[in-house]
């Protein structure tokens, strides 16, 4: 009976929240990834997404060149060794508009609402070199994740002018779910 109820516990605990994967990113080359990443929940129909962004709607991301970072949960990413630049989420719900604005990632509505329903969906980015050039565009993510905020993300992508490769993937592992995101010279 025991061996059960742990087991119940442990059920309960995987399935009290929405967000099961660390995010794992691995920049690879010589350019900068800026753009806009996001999250959105995987359930069809429940469209409510947020990304990271320094302001506003139309803010960018910056993964440098070289850089390998990982975050355990949205509302930890001001707090990795390679926190994330700006440590504020903009959130967009249609249903309730009242919550279309800029939260810091520790929130309590990112701890117990965005990370209840989200997962990481999708990057929209541009390689960028170290004057601002910008090198080629990309949108890569979890195309069955960010379809449910409109967009179209493929799960691996080559560069049209840099024949630079961006693959996005979830690995399902003892210890939970990792959606790793790499760019490979």
């Amino acid at each position: 009976m025991k061996k059960t109820a742990a087991l119940l516990l442990g059920l309960t605990s995987i399935l009290s929240s929405a967000q099961t994967s660390t995010f794992v990113f691995n920049n690879y080359n010589i350019y900068d990834a800026v753009g806009r990443l996001m999250t959105c929940s995987p359930t069809p129909g429940l469209v409510c997404y947020m990304y990271a962004s320094p302001n506003g709607p139309y803010g960018t991301y910056t993964m440098p060149a070289g850089i390998s970072s990982s975050y355990a949960s949205f509302n930890t990413t001001g707090l990795a060794a390679f926190p994330m630049n700006m440590n504020v989420w903009n959130i967009t719900d249609p249903s309730n508009t009242a919550n279309n604005t800029s939260y810091p990632y520790n929130h309590n509505y990112i701890t117990s609402t965005m990370s209840s329903i989200n997962e990481w969906a999708s990057f929209h980015f541009f390689l960028k070199d170290s004057a601002g050039n910008t090198i080629d565009s990309y949108l890569v993510g979890d195309p069955n994740i960010a379809i449910n905020a409109g967009v179209t993300a493929n799960a691996y992508q080559i560069g049209a002018n840099s024949g630079i490769e961006a693959e996005w993937f979830t690995i399902t592992t003892s210890t939970g779910k990792i959606t790793y995101f790499s760019i490979y010279p």
